[in-house]
């Protein structure tokens, strides 16, 4: 028998969040969060999304 990853899916959820917003609840400066985060924004899950609601997705 052999042992191994076989395949992979991925999933992004729709939902995003701007830097901007990001630094704003930090009370950040939004071009240094950019700096380190790379993004202009970042993609957030719903309110109905957990890890294996996002799994599931990511398998399909």
């Amino acid at each position: 028998m052999q042992i191994g990853i076989v395949g992979y899916g991925a999933y992004v959820p729709k939902f995003r969040i701007s830097v901007d917003e990001i630094a704003r609840v930090w009370k950040a400066d939004s071009e240094t969060i950019q700096r380190g985060l790379l993004v202009e924004e970042k993609s957030v899950p719903d309110k109905d999304e957990d890890t294996i609601t996002i799994s599931v997705e990511a398998g399909r």
